[in-house]
């Protein structure tokens, strides 16, 4: 919790507020003794991480139909301006490493959204950022959460392209969003299969790779089934996916 809570400290505005939700998927309010001294354990830690990051740090318990639901219903009767889904292990056993409950909740959030996979045997470093785009617009908000990165730890940012189309075009929404920040990013173009591509450039000493949630109808039956999930899953340093539902700037 600790480390998720320095990770949103970068994006968090004066004053903000982090919450932790526990969703109970029932459609009884039955939990077991187990269950409750796991929350009452967690919510004992939010109180000391409050106490002693100098931020408020909360914990809701919930009950829902569905953890997506929970989840979906909680950020927007809350007015939460960002949702973090975040998990710590590789779990290459499974297709898909967060599952439908990620998918429904990035198709249908009305807030920012970020999957996080982290490293939970590696301290987190921001010297090299990687940026992989295509263009769109969830890739911009990836590069602006870049550029707060950037002015707390200097981190140098990577735009990369890989296709063969128009990579000037897929580049410039990115770069100039960066150039307009005073940020000047190392550009590439690559060719050759994506994700492959992507996960050797990610393994040149990068400590976070960070893409935008897919916008091209083909993958929008399971938005983390392709592309994403596959980066997510073979990337070799943390990775952060971003749905973005507009231009803000900082998170309250």
């Amino acid at each position: 919790m600790k480390f998720l809570v320095d990770f949103v400290d970068h994006f968090l505005m004066p004053g903000g507020e982090i919450t932790f939700l526990h969703i109970i998927a029932s459609d009884l309010f039955i939990i077991s003794p187990a269950e409750w001294r796991r929350a009452m354990s967690t919510i004992s830690t939010t109180h000391l991480l409050s106490a002693t990051e100098g931020m408020r740090v909360g914990y809701r318990v919930k009950k829902s139909l569905s953890v997506a639901m929970g989840i979906l219903e909680e950020a927007e009767s809350g007015g939460y301006d960002l949702i973090l889904l975040a998990n710590s292990t590789y779990r290459k056993r499974l297709k898909h490493i967060f599952g439908s409950n990620v998918d429904e909740i990035i198709r249908q959030s009305k807030v920012e959204t970020i999957v996080f996979r982290y490293m939970e045997d590696k301290a987190m470093g921001y010297d090299r950022i990687l940026i992989p785009t295509s263009g769109y617009q969830h890739s911009v908000k990836a590069a602006m959460l870049a550029e707060e990165l950037h002015k707390k730890h200097g981190s140098e940012i990577t735009v990369l392209y890989v296709g063969e189309g128009d990579a000037a075009a897929a580049l410039k929404p990115v770069s100039d969003r960066l150039h307009d920040a005073g940020i000047a990013p190392r550009v590439l173009n690559r060719k050759g299969l994506v994700v492959e591509t992507i996960l050797d450039e990610a393994d040149r000493g990068y400590d976070l790779m960070m893409i935008g949630a897919t916008e091209k109808p083909l993958y929008q039956n399971f938005l983390l089934g392709s592309t994403a999930d596959r980066l997510i899953k073979g990337s070799p340093c943390p990775v952060l996916m971003v749905k973005s539902i507009g231009d803000k700037r900082n998170i309250k």
